[in-house]
C-alpha cells in the first residue's frame, strides 16, 4: 500500500525522521473538520468550483476525526472503517483506506497555530487544479473531547439481539446526548452547520425541530436489530419531539438551540 511506502521511506533518513516525528506527534489527535479556503485563479475556476462547492464541505465539512499516534485513522461518524495516516519527508499528509471522503487523501502541511491546522489540497475538476486550505481545530479536553470516546458512541453499533423498550429509548437517548454535545461544539467553532451529520430523521427549522418519515434504507434505521425495532425508536423519538414541540429553548443562535432541545429530549425520552 502507498502509505506503507511512504513510511518506509522516512525510516532510512535520521534527519527527515526527527523531522517527520516532531509534526507526527503535533498532527496526532482529535480534530474537527471546520472548513476549505478556496483559492481560485480565474472567473473559469470559480464556476467550476460554485457547483462543487456544497458536495465537497457536505462530504467532510464539520466531521469528527482522529489521528492516532500508532498511524490509524478513524472518522467518528463511520467507525467501520479504519484507515491510515502519515506523513512523507516532504510534509504530505496522506490518508489511506479512512472511508467515505478520505478513501484517498493527500494535502501539504501549510501550518498549525492557536490549535488550527492548515492542509493544503488540490482538486483535480474538468482539467483545472482547484487549490483549497483545508482548516481543523484540535480537540484538547472539555465535554468536546468527550465526543471521541468509545462509551459515548456505543450508541452507533447495531444491537445483535432485540432490545427492549427501555433499551431503545436508553439509546435514543445517547444519540440525542451525543448530537447536543457535538452541535454545542459546532456552534463555538463554525459558522455553519451540516444537517447531515446527524443521522437522527429530523428536520431543521428556524426555532423549530420536526421529524421526517420512517426510512427504512436510512442509516439510521441501520443501526437497530430489525425494521419493526427501528420504526418502534422512530415513533418514540416522534412522540418526544412532538411533546416538547412548545417548549423550544430560546438560544442567541439557532444551532445552540437545536442542542439545547436535543438535551432536553434526551432527558424526556426516557421518562416514558
Amino acid at each position: 500500500m502507498r502509505w506503507l511506502y511512504l513510511l518506509l521511506v522516512f525510516f532510512f533518513s535520521c534527519k527527515s525522521l526527527t523531522e517527520a516525528e516532531k509534526l507526527h506527534q503535533q498532527l496526532a489527535g482529535r480534530w474537527l473538520i471546520l472548513y476549505p479556503d478556496h483559492k481560485l485563479t480565474d472567473n473559469w475556476q470559480k464556476v467550476v468550483y460554485s457547483k462543487m462547492q456544497d458536495s465537497i464541505v457536505g462530504l467532510t465539512g464539520l466531521k469528527l476525526v482522529t489521528l492516532s499516534d500508532n498511524g490509524s485513522f478513524q472518522q467518528i461518524d463511520s467507525i467501520k472503517s479504519k484507515g491510515k495516516w502519515g506523513i512523507t519527508i516532504d510534509n504530505i499528509v496522506f490518508i489511506e483506506d479512512g472511508g467515505k471522503g478520505f478513501e484517498h487523501f493527500s494535502a501539504s502541511f501549510t501550518g498549525y497555530k492557536k490549535g488550527v491546522l492548515q492542509l493544503t489540497e488540490f482538486v483535480d475538476v474538468k482539467g483545472e487544479k482547484i487549490k483549497l486550505i483545508w482548516n481543523l481545530k484540535k480537540i484538547t479536553g472539555g465535554s468536546a473531547s468527550d465526543l471521541f470516546s468509545e462509551k459515548n458512541n456505543t450508541w452507533r453499533k447495531r444491537s445483535p439481539v432485540p432490545e427492549s423498550e427501555k433499551q431503545l429509548r436508553e439509546r435514543l437517548s445517547s444519540m440525542l446526548g451525543y448530537y447536543a454535545d457535538y452541535y454545542e461544539l459546532v456552534t463555538d467553532e463554525s459558522s455553519f452547520f451540516v444537517p447531515t451529520r446527524v443521522i437522527l430523521p429530523f428536520r431543521f427549522y428556524q426555532h423549530a425541530i420536526g421529524m421526517k418519515d420512517f426510512d427504512e434504507e436510512s442509516f439510521f434505521a441501520s443501526l437497530f436489530f430489525d425494521k419493526k425495532q427501528a420504526k418502534d425508536a422512530h415513533r418514540y423519538l416522534s412522540l418526544t419531539i412532538k411533546k416538547l414541540r412548545n417548549d423550544f429553548p430560546t438560544r442567541d443562535n439557532y444551532v445552540k438551540e437545536y442542542a439545547a432541545f436535543m438535551e432536553k429530549a434526551a432527558e424526556e425520552i426516557v421518562k416514558e
